[in-house]
């Protein structure tokens, strides 16, 4: 045995297989039943172990989609991850499973019991490393795996991080503008692409509404793949972290995805959000949850962190709170 511990991606030619430590939004650990087992599958060829097997494997062997991995230990080939997702049931393909869950230790054992002491101490050292997590990492991970992929994408809608066809985009998105009632400026923290901040724009015009949109994003490719998207408002999009942003001015609207920080950090982003509205503007905060997702909504979050919703849009996807200074 080779196992040894990582903190720092390998790289990418040593690793032929990925086997995943899925975490669910409650801090649970997840296993494939019937014996208990992690999910795991070769790096196929041309793929890259993050950018493309983590996201592809699990979703065909486990039914779970992942929002961000971080490797854990490399035995020879075989790369250990954890990954930080959800129960997936949408249009991508997916394997229909019963994943059981339970704190790590507990998972742990079922995997030793089953003969796979490998895995036990994967799902073992995965459980620190979750646990040590910080800010700093959490934001790393995020634009390392984030930036590439969307830089790469074939379709704009998959260069702001959907999987779907403009017409999707457009049934998923637009909740957005339920919030919007009056023209004015309209800030996406995390505009990636800057797809949201066009299709806001053109949106609200067919409704007779004036909007001017603005973005920041923290990874600096995608800022600059946002201006030369969008010449005309490129003086507008700025490099920033939703968490400390600041403009030295206020806008009529502001967008921001609850998942743009650490789940610990949700309720000062919402607060520092809120700041950054005009009087008489709109804090929009959306929340996307794909089918069979153990989330909770966006409007039931808000409420938890003490900062209950004014109103939610149809699909439930983006609810909103006036500014602090209305």
């Amino acid at each position: 045995m080779t196992y040894r511990r990582l903190d720092a991606d390998p790289d990418p030619e040593l690793v032929r297989r990925v086997t995943a430590v899925p975490f669910l939004p409650d801090g649970t650990c997840a296993v494939l039943p019937d014996p208990p087992r992690l999910p795991s599958g070769p790096v196929r060829p041309g793929e890259h172990w993050l950018l493309d097997t983590c996201l592809r494997m699990p979703l065909e062997v486990a039914g779970y989609r992942m929002q961000r991995a971080h490797p854990v230990a490399l035995d020879g080939t075989e790369l250990y991850v954890w990954l930080a997702g959800d129960r997936y049931r949408g249009r991508r393909p997916h394997a229909e499973v019963a994943l059981r869950a339970a704190d790590p230790g507990t998972v742990a054992g079922w995997l030793a019991a089953a003969g796979r002491p490998a895995q036990a101490t994967a799902v073992r050292d995965a459980a620190s490393s979750y646990a040590a997590d910080d800010d700093a990492r959490w934001f790393a991970d995020a634009e390392r795996l984030l930036e590439p992929a969307y830089l790469r994408a074939d379709t704009v809608e998959g260069g702001s991080g959907f999987g779907g066809t403009p017409e999707q985009w457009r049934a998923r998105r637009i909740g957005v503008l339920a919030g919007i009632e009056h023209d004015g400026t309209f800030l996406d923290l995390g505009c990636a692409n800057g797809l949201l901040m066009e299709s806001v724009h053109r949106w609200a015009g067919e409704r007779g509404l004036a909007i001017e949109p603005y973005g920041v994003d923290l990874a600096p490719g995608l800022v600059a793949l946002a201006r030369r998207r969008l010449p005309r408002w490129a003086d507008r999009i700025e490099v920033g972290n939703a968490l400390t942003y600041a403009p030295g001015r206020r806008f009529d609207y502001v967008h921001v995805l609850l998942d743009a920080v650490p789940p610990h950090r949700r309720r000062e982003l919402v607060d520092h959000a809120r700041g950054l509205v005009a009087p008489g503007g709109r804090l929009l905060v959306s929340h996307y949850l794909h089918e069979g997702s153990t989330d909770r909504p966006v409007a039931t979050q808000l409420t938890e962190l003490g900062r209950p919703p004014d109103g939610v849009d149809a699909t439930a996807q983006t609810a909103w709170l006036t500014g602090y200074f209305c």
